[in-house]
């Protein structure tokens, strides 16, 4: 059940990750096109890929921790039996977990200290920029303690691309 849960929250989030990919390739196409062939920049363009790209990447950053497609050395992990491996990926999984709560709490603070302050070109607060921070590491709490409880639960290891070895 929890790994149906967790399966459903990372496709929800890849796909608004799309959809952003999507909007943003076709802002930075309007804007070239605009810019070189009718010599009239879109002057909210860049504010607009400003947003977009923060949203997308720290969304991907979930379905990179689900499938453990991060940046990681498994060389000693490798060698060491199930139990070591186990314990091993728990405590990594730990320390993933508190810095992921810290970058929520670092970038929610952040992003309330520019709150009053619009962007210009838009004129929506720049407090967006940041709360995409706040939003995918709080994302990446949540499935980081899913599954832990998934590690606890079934005593097994995630070694490569996120299977359950």
């Amino acid at each position: 059940m929890l790994e149906k849960i967790t399966s459903r929250f990372v496709k929800v989030t890849e796909v608004i990750a799309s959809i952003l990919m999507v909007l943003l390739t076709l802002v930075v196409f309007a804007e070239v096109l605009s810019r070189y062939v009718f010599d009239y920049p879109i002057s909210s363009s860049t504010e607009m890929t400003q947003i977009f790209f923060p949203w997308m990447i720290f969304l991907g950053t979930i379905a990179v921790t689900k499938n453990e497609d991060h940046l990681k050395i498994t060389v000693l992990q490798e060698r060491f039996g199930r139990g070591i491996q186990w314990m091993l990926q728990l405590f990594a999984k730990v320390i993933m977990l508190l810095f992921s709560v810290y970058m929520a709490y670092a970038s929610y603070l952040l992003a309330d200290a520019v709150r009053m302050q619009p962007l210009p070109m838009l004129r929506i607060s720049k407090s967006w920029l940041y709360v995409s921070v706040t939003v995918s590491f709080a994302l990446v709490a949540i499935l980081l303690i899913l599954q832990i409880t998934l590690l606890i639960r079934n005593k097994s290891t995630w070694m490569k691309g996120g299977e359950i070895q």
